[in-house]
This record gives C-alpha cells, structure tokens and sequence, in this order.
C-alpha cells in the first residue's frame, strides 16, 4: 500500500499530466452552461479526489482522478449556442486524453464511473440502485422519489461526495429537465436513512432579499455557546436553494441575498441587524440549481466559486 508522500507524488504527476491542457483547451475550444472560473474546477477535483481517496483504498489512483478531472472540469459542458458541448468535450478526451484510461466507443465519459474494487470503468446502471436511491415506497407520492436513470445516478453520486465533504453542488438546466426531483431525490434519501442530516428547501422568487433570507435561514437554527448558532442537536443542516439567480438586482447591478450567501460561504457567518451583532453560523451545508434561461442568468461569481457545477439536459 502507498503512504501518504507517495500519494501525494503521484498526483503532483496527474495533475501536470491532465489539467492545465485540459483547462486551456477547454477555454479554448467549449463554453459552459454558465460562465465558470478556473479555480473553482480545480478546487472541485481535489474536493471530490480527497472524498474518494479518503474513504476507499485505491489500488491506482489514476483511475480516480481521470474520473474527477471529466466530472468536474467538464461537468459544466451542455448544449448551447445549438453546440453539444458536452458530446465535444467527450470526444476531445477520448482522442487526446484517453490513451491510459480507454473509454469504451460507446456513449460518452460521462456515463461511466470508476469501480473503484476491480479498477475497471462500469456504465452507471449497473451500479447497485440501493446505492443511490432509496427503495419506492408505494404508500408515498410519487413525487417523493426519482426514477434511477443514468443521468439521476450519476449526478446523485457525485453530489453525495461533495456533501460528504462539504463542497457546494449546483446543477444547472432548463426548466423541466428534472434537476430539483434530482437534489429532492438525494436530500430525500439522505433525511430518511440517516440520522445526521435535516433539510430545508428555500424556493428564491424576484422578491427575495436579504432580510426576508436571513429569516428564512435561521428558521431551523438555534442558539449554541456564545455567538454560535447551528441546527438542533448534532444535525447538519442542508439548503436547498431553488431558482438561486431569480432574485431583482439592484442599481448596482447586484443581489443581496446572493451577496448573503457569498458571506456565509466566505466566513461561516452573518449579522444580528438589530443588535448588531455577529452570528457564526455552523453545521450548514449549501445545494442549489437555477435555470439559465431565467433570473439574472448568471450568479456573481464571488458565490459561484464555491460551487461544483453540473448541467443537467433535458430526459431522453
């Protein structure tokens, strides 16, 4: 088994090996569902590398991080302009990068994950359902569960794995393409067969700011030691912001209640307004999806940083 330093050498390699030509190709060459900065898709790859490496015994780390780098460098890529990028991106890597890791001809990077046991590249349904969706439970509404498909199992994986480290996922799609049934479908399952999570849907509207947020916010914490505040027990608190670019800008071409969530990204913490004073707030975790379509379009780029982008296509 490698030690640490060893490790640490190896991915050194990869990283010179894979990532500054596919960030400059990239740049180059594809466009994102939404603007995106570079340093949030490196970011995103070490995030999702320190998950897997911590909580799996690698036998060749190659294997994972070929897998982080498609998923978070091109897991942005959609159709647009009339361009599949996504196609492109895959296509690009199959010719350029794929000469140790070999995807199979058919269908795309994207629909293969990384058997992490036998070193091997599987399609995404023949990965256990259990794994990723809860059982249906025919005495619930339908609503309350999502139909495992390869694109609901594949993103459902790898948003828990930035969940578990407390990374930001963010998908982005056109309405209807099924990107909240995916977030509710995972928030579901990690509320119902776990003890360590509760959620809280905020739905953002063009009326939402940041006193109306703040509000909404605080409505599960409670008052810890001193200036802390956090959810009830030892619970993680997880958001889910729905429509996050909805809210009007102001003259300064701005939004508060993006600006309130950078803050607390940025420093885990925001303000009393009538005392004044500051609350630190722990035990939080942030998901949200927007439509590009809709809203300001884009997020400020100060909140988006924190974020793994995922662009979510219309169902087959």
């Amino acid at each position: 088994m490698k030690t640490s330093e060893q490790n640490k050498q190896d991915l050194d390699v990869l990283f010179e090996k894979y990532v500054p030509d596919t960030l400059f190709h990239c740049a180059k060459a594809f466009k994102h569902i939404i603007p995106q900065v570079q340093i949030s898709m490196v970011m995103s790859t070490c995030k999702l590398l320190e998950n897997i490496l911590n909580h799996n015994e690698i036998k060749s780390i190659e294997w994972v991080f070929v897998f982080a780098c498609i998923w978070c460098i091109g897991g942005g890529f959609g159709e647009k302009d009339g361009k599949p990028y996504k196609q492109e991106f895959s296509n690009w890597w199959k010719d350029k990068k794929g000469k140790v890791i070999k995807f199979p001809g058919k269908g795309t990077v994207f629909d293969y994950y990384v058997d992490i046991e036998n070193t091997k590249l599987e399609e995404w349904n023949k990965m256990s359902n259990s794994d990723v969706v809860s059982t249906i439970d025919t005495t619930k509404s339908i609503q309350n569960y999502t139909v495992p498909t390869v694109d609901t199992i594949s993103a459902q994986y790898v948003m828990k794995q930035f969940i578990q480290i407390n990374h930001c996922p963010i998908l982005v799609g056109l309405a209807g393409c099924g990107k909240t049934q995916i977030i509710k479908g995972l928030l579901n399952e990690l509320t119902g067969q776990s003890d360590d999570f509760i959620q809280q849907i905020v739905n953002f509207n063009f009326y939402t700011d940041a006193n109306l947020l703040q509000l909404i916010l605080e409505q599960q914490l409670e008052k810890k030691a001193g200036k802390t505040f956090a959810p009830v027990g030892k619970y993680k608190l997880i958001y889910f912001v729905d429509d996050m670019n909805m809210p009007a800008t102001d003259p300064y071409d701005t939004q508060n209640a993006i600006a309130l969530l950078r803050q607390h990204r940025d420093y885990e913490h925001w303000y009393d307004k009538n005392k004044l004073a500051l609350k630190d707030i722990k035990n939080t975790q942030l998901i949200a999806a927007m439509n590009p379509t809709a809203g300001s379009f884009i997020v400020n780029p100060r909140l988006q940083r924190h974020f793994w982008l995922l662009a979510v296509g219309m169902p087959e």
